[in-house]
């Protein structure tokens, strides 16, 4: 029998170009076997950046393991922050795929080494005290399937009561997607919202882009929506993309305060010239 020389394809890994060899079996020997090993790609990476989140990183974990997509699909990898209680030892035994730790404090930093050790096509980011619903994967992969969508964010609930709740709603499902709307038409510059903890991309965006902007907390989510926006493509904010959270920061800051807190940096990173263009 006579065995065709195996075929060469190439593929880009971190924008290198890899030759690669595909070795055929010959027919009866696949026949033997029974069967064909085919490898196939993770489609959902979820990353969870994590400081001193003991109390609630298991929650979060456990509510992953209930969404609607197949598990087999998709892995988990917490970034241990520098934590200085038992997270780590948590979440691995609450079920996460990787634990990794990143020693540079912030956000942003985390969520780019979670990044960086994933394997899936789809890069979603999570809060350690979030509760992410059944179909929110599902809902994640439906909103980047969207034309022109590059990056896909959604509310917080924090379980807000009475008038609270309004407000919040109100906030969330109507004023926060305009934002991007009344920016450009004012001051012509594109933006978009996302919510750093609730939020997800292709990862040729994040490729496109090359990293996320390195910043610690506040600023650190509107930075990715100002770069994807303005260099790759639209950054679309679903109101059905809900995520449960904790209302902690409120309540140790109040309301009030903390939104207005979220307001000035979202403007200063608006307004600043550093995330208008991909840095060479």
């Amino acid at each position: 029998m006579r065995v065709k020389p195996a075929p060469s394809s190439s593929h880009r890994f971190n924008n290198q170009r890899v030759k690669t060899t595909v070795k055929r079996c010959p027919a009866k020997q696949l026949r033997a076997a029974g069967h064909l090993f085919i490898v196939k790609k993770m489609k959902f990476s979820v990353i969870i950046p994590a400081y001193n989140e003991a109390q609630y990183i298991e929650l979060a974990i456990k509510a992953l393991q209930k969404q609607i997509v197949p598990r087999k699909d998709f892995e988990i990898i917490v970034v241990d922050n520098n934590s200085e209680d038992n997270t780590a030892e948590i979440a691995k035994k609450a079920g996460a795929d990787k634990v990794v730790k990143e020693t540079k404090q912030g956000t942003n930093m985390a969520r780019q080494r979670g990044a960086e050790e994933s394997k899936g096509e789809i890069i979603a980011f999570l809060d350690a005290d979030s509760i992410p619903v059944p179909h929110w994967l599902e809902q994640i992969e439906t909103d980047l399937n969207k034309t022109g969508v590059a990056a896909v964010s959604g509310p917080f609930d924090y379980g807000f009561k009475s008038i609270k709740k309004i407000i919040n709603l109100i906030y969330t499902n109507y004023f926060l997607p305009l934002v991007p709307k009344i920016l450009c038409f004012l001051f012509g510059k594109k933006a978009g919202v996302i919510i750093g903890g609730n939020f997800a991309t292709q990862r040729s965006t994040i490729q496109k882009i090359k990293t996320l902007p390195l910043l610690e907390f506040f600023g650190d989510d509107a930075a990715i929506a100002m770069l994807v926006s303005r260099n790759v493509g639209k950054v679309f904010f679903d109101p059905k993309l809900t995520t449960l959270s904790s209302p902690r920061r409120f309540k140790k800051y109040g309301l009030l305060r903390t939104t207005l807190r979220y307001a000035i940096h979202y403007l200063k990173i608006y307004f600043s010239r550093t995330f208008d263009r991909i840095k060479e």
